[in-house]
């Protein structure tokens, strides 16, 4: 059983050797050190990147999905029986639907004692809108809108320089109507257009201001499927008739999301270069090895030691360095990512990223690609040096010792 195993095991006590002794030979000591940097480096660097372009994407596609309906229906001009319309598409639409919140939205300028700034009014049934968006949990103490009330975003109430129970004018941008209301409450979304942009008023008061009676500029859904939101708008689409139109979350950001996948596969492909230059790095050690290490490998083939187990002791080697590289990297990786999660110290702008803070959200499939592939680039980089050392006859290989 001892002689089993230790026939076995000669092999990986051979890669350990040459694996951690430094001896003579201080330069190959250093490009394995160096290789196995270079891997921890790269793939920590792959763990950082692809993590906070997950957070971005799914940090953004979470804000705005809950900051505006996943499907917004309307049509040319106002919508008249739009209560009739709402029993429709829940009759169509049945299990699938989350929510429904009958809107108007119009164009508005806010003016305070201290400024005016233009923006986006939005009339809403609150108890609705909770149903269809997230605006429920931006606002403290809850979404309560009373007829005199507006809601504004923070950036439009900083801009206007307000605060709750103050006054404030708003100017309807079509007809120049003025109508006074009291701030009722500020939201945060985290998303800055939305923040920066958007204001809420009860709907039965938008109706009478904006000289809409019974009448609503547009009909927002919810669904439970939101990458099925595409498909369940061009349903309804055809559902209603060609005097609707329906758009979807997911198409009205396209741009941005494309955008965003586009940047991710380009930062996979450059930080790739970094695990590649340490498996060349590998690869180079490992032919200086196999021709500092002639009379070892004539040794052991004069012991009987086969091609196959020659090539063996090399690419396990550069594996085990791969190993440790990895291993290295992917601790780097997970701390930097935990660290930057939990403290968030990176501050972002959030006018141009719609972000205050760099998101990160690590895969366990990223993971699981990132150790295989530089496994296999690691792996594909021993062959050559393993397939030399394999080829030397014992002869030709202690001729110079």
């Amino acid at each position: 059983m001892l002689i089993f195993t230790i026939k076995m095991d000669y092999r990986l006590f051979i890669t350990a050797r040459y694996l951690g002794k430094k001896g003579k030979e201080p330069f190959i000591y250093f490009s394995t050190l160096v290789s196995i940097l270079g891997i921890a480096i790269g793939v920590a660097a792959l763990i950082l990147v692809l993590g906070v372009m997950n957070g971005f994407d799914s940090n953004l596609k979470e804000k705005i999905a809950g900051s505006s309906p996943n499907i917004i229906i309307s049509q040319t001009g106002p919508i008249a029986d739009y209560e009739r319309i709402i029993e429709k598409i829940k009759g169509h639409l049945d299990e699938e639907l989350v929510g429904i919140s009958p809107f108007i939205e119009t164009q508005a300028i806010l003016q305070s004692q201290n400024a005016f700034l233009g923006g986006i009014v939005k009339g809403i049934d609150p108890e609705r809108e909770i149903l269809v968006t997230n605006i429920g949990d931006w606002v403290k103490n809850g979404l309560k809108i009373s007829e005199n009330e507006i809601i504004l975003g923070k950036e439009v109430a900083r801009a206007l320089k307000v605060k709750k129970g103050e006054e404030i004018t708003l100017i309807n941008g079509l007809s120049g109507r003025k109508s006074n209301f009291i701030v009722g409450g500020i939201f945060e979304s985290g998303l800055y257009p939305a923040d920066s942009g958007y204001s809420f008023i009860c709907l039965k008061r938008a109706q009478r201001d904006f000289a809409l009676p019974g009448m609503v500029s547009g009909i927002g859904l919810k669904v439970k499927n939101l990458l099925k939101s595409e498909s369940m708008a061009s349903s309804l689409s055809w559902f209603l008739g060609g005097d609707w139109t329906t758009r979807s979350w997911l198409k009205e950001n396209k741009v941005l999301f494309s955008a965003i996948a586009l940047e991710k596969r380009v930062m996979t492909i450059i930080l790739t270069l970094i695990i590649l230059v340490a498996a060349f790095n590998i690869a180079s050690s490992l032919m200086t090895m196999v021709y500092k290490k002639i009379k070892d490998i004539g040794i052991l083939k004069s012991l009987g030691v086969s091609k196959r187990d020659i090539r063996a002791i090399f690419i396990l080697k550069g594996l085990f360095t791969s190993l440790i590289g990895v291993g290295m990297g992917l601790a780097i990786g997970l701390l930097g990512s935990f660290l930057l999660e939990k403290y968030q110290f990176i501050k972002l702008p959030p006018f141009i990223y719609d972000l205050s803070y760099l998101p990160v959200k690590v895969e366990n499939g990223d993971l699981i690609i990132i150790a295989a592939g530089t496994f296999l680039i690691t792996f594909l980089a021993t062959l050559y040096p393993a397939w030399r050392a394999g080829r030397l006859e014992p002869a030709e290989a202690l001729r110079y010792e």
